[in-house]
């Protein structure tokens, strides 16, 4: 584990605010990157706000931001498609394992295999 430069919102109706939150140590499938851009969309505002609790509540504190571009700093050992040095980007869902025929190249959705949303989590 350890600590990353966040800007989050502890509440609800708390304003941003510069913190340092824990992120898990990267694992042989992970791609870590210094995030050199950030996007913040309405759903981000939406999800700060706990406004789809009904269907997603929000996990507190709340980063948002979920279309980053970055310079990769650090890949696993079973990464192929990116070294050190690289830039990389990273949309709202991440961890598809591309397997189920949603995953394939023509589509990017992998609703039926499993992912993960960048949201509250």
């Amino acid at each position: 584990m350890y600590k990353s430069k966040a800007y989050s919102a502890a509440t609800a109706t708390s304003p941003l605010a510069s913190t340092a939150i824990t992120r898990r140590d990267p694992t042989e499938h992970d791609v870590q990157i210094e995030i050199l851009f950030c996007g913040v969309c309405h759903s981000d505002l939406h999800q700060v706000r706990n406004e789809w609790s009904g269907v997603m509540p929000t996990v507190y504190p709340c980063v948002p931001g979920h279309e980053i571009v970055g310079r990769v700093t650090r890949v696993g050992p079973a990464v192929t498609k990116f070294k050190a040095g690289d830039l990389g980007a990273v949309g709202c869902m991440v961890d598809s394992d591309r397997t189920c025929p949603r995953a394939r190249p023509a589509s990017n959705s992998s609703v039926e295999c499993g992912f993960h949303l960048q949201f509250s989590g």
